[in-house]
């Protein structure tokens, strides 16, 4: 059983690919990214990918001109995903996508290719479910915090929508689960490391931003129409932790 590992970038990803496509010996039966630490790694061999820039760009390249850009928007779906097996499920899918071209999205009763499409609807499915849900709490008045614990790695997905959304403010999105967080200054936004130690610091602070919102959701709340079950169906019990309105 061969593995390669990769540094868990999406450029080692697809230098991993490049190196199975053209290798000479037997493919990888497995592609781990380097934090996927509950794997059986020590039941293969082990093969260490070295990212090499030229060799993403080749692949990345074939994908748009050989396929189209909509498989390439599906495979890094795919990657910021928590599917334990993500990247030899992408492999697999590329395989007969270069074989069957743009007409590759038609093919769903191929089981890969209806994977990939999958796993893009669940990743698209959480970023709309957090643009919906996050709120912030207002440090110092200087910059709105939220801390969040998604299933897939989506800060950079949901961006656009903040940055949209509060294009005058200062505000960090803090994935506790990968321990990085996106933050924006008014200009651009960025995706940095951040500890669990700056995530204890900022979890308990509360202020009248918080208080406000919380007044407002318990104000518009008919308690005789209240459904806990309805309410546990639309968003998990474990994202209620970081929603105001369930501190009420």
């Amino acid at each position: 059983m061969k593995i390669y590992l990769y540094d868990d970038t999406f450029e080692g990803l697809l230098t991993s690919i490049y190196d199975a496509f053209y290798s000479n010996g037997s493919p990888p039966t497995s592609i781990y990214g380097k934090s996927q630490t509950n794997t059986p790694l020590l039941l293969g061999n082990i093969v260490e990918i070295s990212t090499d820039i030229n060799k993403f760009k080749k692949v990345k390249n074939a994908i748009i001109n050989k396929i189209n850009f909509l498989s390439l928007k599906k495979i890094y779906f795919a990657f910021l995903s928590n599917y334990e097996d993500k990247g030899i499920i992408i492999f697999n899918y590329l395989k007969i996508a270069f074989k069957l071209g743009p007409d590759v999205h038609d093919f769903l009763n191929i089981d890969v290719i209806r994977l990939v499409d999958n796993i893009t609807k669940k990743v698209l499915n959480e970023c709309h479910r957090f643009e919906g849900f996050i709120r912030f709490n207002q440090i110092e008045e200087k910059l709105l915090y939220s801390s969040i614990e998604p299933d897939n790695d989506i800060l950079e997905l949901i961006g656009d929508h903040f940055k949209n959304r509060f294009p005058r403010e200062y505000f960090i999105i803090h994935d506790i689960s990968r321990q990085k967080a996106l933050i924006y200054n008014t200009n651009f936004y960025e995706i940095i490391d951040m500890d669990i130690e700056t995530y204890e610091k900022l979890k308990f602070h509360n202020d009248e931003y918080t208080d406000l919102w919380k007044t407002y959701f318990k104000s518009t709340t008919i308690q005789e129409r209240k459904n806990l079950k309805l309410q546990c169906r639309m968003m998990p019990k474990r994202y209620w932790k970081h929603i105001l309105e369930t501190k009420i």
